[in-house]
C-alpha cells in the first residue's frame, strides 16, 4: 500500500536517505514532502522521492464535508477523516481522504468543557471547511452541522435520535447527548 503524504509531512531522515524529487531537508535533518503525493523510497540508492498526485481534489472554504471522528486528543480537538462532500442533497465520495481538525471553539456556539461531551470516536459528522489546504480546519457551529450518525461510546452500536440532542443506543439502550445536526440525522 502506498504511503500518502501532504506538503510538510516527514518522509525520512537525512541519516538514512538523500532528498529526491519533491523532497526538502529541514534544519533538523528531517526530509519533508513539498507536494501532495505518494512516497517512493529507493533503498539501494538511499533516496526518497514523492510522486505528486496530479488529480488530487482539494477542498475549498465553505465546502460541507462528512467524515468519521477518529480521535479526540486531550479532549480539546476532534480529528476527522473526511470521506465525502455534500452536493445538491447527495454525498460525493472523495478519491483522496483528507484530515480535518475541529477545535473545541468550533464545535458549538456555546461554552463546552470538552470535545467528548459533543462528539465521540466513530461518529460521522457533517462540518464546513473554514481553512485553505490540508489539514483542514472545520466548524460544526451552524445548527445544520453536527453528528449525523452516532456510535455508542459503550458498545459501538448505532444510536437513534430521541430528541434534538439526545441519542439512545439501539443495542444497549445507553443514552447520551451530542451536538446533532438539526437538518440531518441518519437513524430516527
Amino acid at each position: 500500500m502506498s504511503e500518502f503524504v501532504m506538503p510538510g509531512d516527514v518522509v525520512g531522515v537525512a541519516e538514512e536517505f538523500l532528498p529526491g524529487n519533491n523532497v526538502d531537508s529541514d534544519s533538523d535533518g528531517k526530509l519533508r514532502s513539498t507536494v501532495m503525493g505518494t512516497v517512493v523510497r529507493d533503498a539501494k540508492a538511499h533516496i526518497v522521492h514523492v510522486k505528486p498526485i496530479k488529480d488530487a481534489q482539494l477542498l475549498s472554504v465553505n465546502t460541507v464535508v462528512y467524515g468519521r471522528v477518529v480521535a479526540i486528543p486531550n479532549d480539546r480537538v476532534v480529528i476527522v477523516r473526511i470521506t465525502s462532500v455534500g452536493s445538491d442533497g447527495g454525498l460525493v465520495e472523495l478519491k483522496n481522504k483528507f484530515t480535518g481538525l475541529i477545535p473545541l471553539s468550533q464545535l458549538t456556539n456555546g461554552r463546552v468543557d470538552g470535545a467528548s461531551r459533543l462528539v465521540g470516536i466513530g461518529d460521522i459528522v457533517k462540518a464546513r471547511v473554514i481553512s485553505r489546504g490540508p489539514p483542514y480546519i472545520l466548524t460544526m457551529r451552524d445548527p445544520q452541522l453536527g453528528v449525523v450518525y452516532g456510535a455508542c461510546p459503550r458498545c459501538g452500536g448505532p444510536m437513534r435520535l430521541i430528541n434534538y440532542e439526545q441519542l439512545r443506543c439501539t443495542v444497549c439502550n445507553y443514552v447520551t447527548s451530542k451536538k446533532v445536526s438539526m437538518s440531518e440525522y441518519w437513524i430516527r
